[in-house]
């Protein structure tokens, strides 16, 4: 607690002045001097006691939203005694990528972040209510807190100021694009499948041979079949399930990383990222997420295995939200590794602001390897010259001159429509 008028000599003086009054029988001195001291202990017990049974609360319209919208933090205080508060100060902690609409937030000490100061006065068992509307317009992942109480007497000669531990979250999701909007062909974005979802076939699993077809093709003969069996005879493979969509999101910009990042690209090919793999779950893929940038808070690159589950689309738009445009490690690399672990016959979509001899090897390995390979250009892109290589080109700007659209009627968010 701290004392914001008397000090320790104004104490000790009314002390001395009280027992001065009294040797030499002054009334008027020893008054002064008592009601000096009832005045600061009054105060001084008062505000030891005015943080006591002071409950501080918020709530969130929404947890998850898409960026772009806003969520409604309503902000509460409620007095649970008799002492009822002359003033109260609250400062909660809230980013500087969040604008509040309602009051000008304040500079904070902690980096990337800003102060909302809440003054009020708070009678006897009551609540007190506010609502601010946060713009949000930067996707990501946000905490509100921790916040400070401040109170005192009623003079203010002291003042109590306590430190609370309770946080908030919420993501701001990057913007969820129709295909069709971002230029791309929304029958077949990804080349013309010539067969069904349950036709396709894995030829590294043999289930047994058949006689040949005109269209089968001739890397399918079985030839020690054939040999034996003296008519032409191919491989029956065993069927999949599902077809896979790996969208691999790189966010090198330049060549060099001491370059710096292009933060326009970089946010642009996170849209076109997330736009494709909501588009790939409502088309029933088994859709993974991978990018080389850094999660917030970890030192680790996004990897999200290939599912369609009721929670896919929410772990890809939630991991795309906490992605940095700081690269963790190299994308050919992380291309190879991960792409290996892909049945034949998947589909693999680069999302790239920049191309690198080293990820034109690697997509020439991934169409030999028998994938379907879709390279998405963000930008002005040199996409190399490889037979049934399927290549999209994006403006470098998605941010403003697209609509956005919320896939909400394919997996539930948890975000209200609008």
């Amino acid at each position: 607690m701290r004392s914001n008028f008397f000090t320790s000599i104004w104490i000790y003086g009314a002390a001395v002045f009280l027992l001065l009054g009294m040797a030499l029988r002054q009334p008027a001195l020893s008054i002064l001097a008592l009601l000096t001291l009832l005045t600061a202990g009054g105060s001084w017990l008062w505000s030891r006691r005015s943080l006591d049974g002071v409950v501080y609360e918020r709530t969130l319209s929404a947890t998850r939203v898409f960026r772009g919208e806003s969520i409604v933090l309503t902000a509460s205080v409620v007095n649970r005694k008799w002492l009822p508060l002359p003033w109260l100060e609250v400062e909660d902690q809230i980013s500087d990528r969040v604008k509040v609409r309602e009051r000008e937030t304040l500079p904070s000490a902690r980096p990337g972040m800003t102060l909302l100061r809440i003054t009020t006065s708070v009678r006897w068992f009551e609540r007190v209510t506010w609502t601010f509307h946060l713009d949000c317009p930067k996707r990501g992942a946000y905490v509100i807190g921790p916040p400070s109480l401040r109170s005192g007497d009623l003079f203010g000669f002291f003042s109590r100021e306590e430190r609370r531990h309770d946080q908030c979250r919420f993501i701001v999701y990057p913007r969820v694009v129709r295909l069709e909007d971002l230029g791309l062909p929304a029958l077949h974005p990804f080349g013309e499948r010539r067969v069904p979802h349950h036709l396709i076939t894995d030829p590294a699993r043999t289930i047994g041979i058949r006689d040949y077809r005109p269209e089968d093709s001739f890397r399918f003969i079985h030839w020690k079949a054939t040999a034996r069996m003296q008519e032409v005879q191919v491989k029956v493979f065993e069927p999949t399930v599902s077809v896979h969509l790996g969208v691999f999101l790189c966010l090198d910009t330049f060549e060099r990383y001491w370059e710096g990042v292009d933060y326009q690209r970089a946010e642009s090919a996170i849209v076109a990222a997330a736009s494709i793999a909501a588009h790939g779950l409502e088309q029933r893929y088994l859709v993974g997420m991978y990018a080389n940038g850094v999660l917030a808070g970890s030192d680790q690159a996004l990897r999200i295995p290939a599912g369609r589950g009721p929670d896919q689309l929410t772990a890809i738009l939630e991991g795309l939200a906490k992605l940095t445009p700081l690269a963790a490690t190299n994308f050919p690399r992380l291309l190879r590794n991960e792409a290996r672990r892909f049945p034949w016959g998947s589909t693999v979509v680069v999302v790239a602001a920049l191309m690198t001899t080293a990820l034109a090897n690697e997509l020439a390995a991934l169409l030999a390897a028998g994938h379907r390979v879709v390279l998405v250009c963000v930008g002005e892109v040199e996409p190399p010259p490889l037979p049934g290589l399927v290549v999209h080109t994006l403006p470098e700007n998605l941010l403003g001159t697209v609509p956005g659209h919320r896939y909400v009627h394919t997996v539930d968010l948890g975000v209200p429509a609008p």
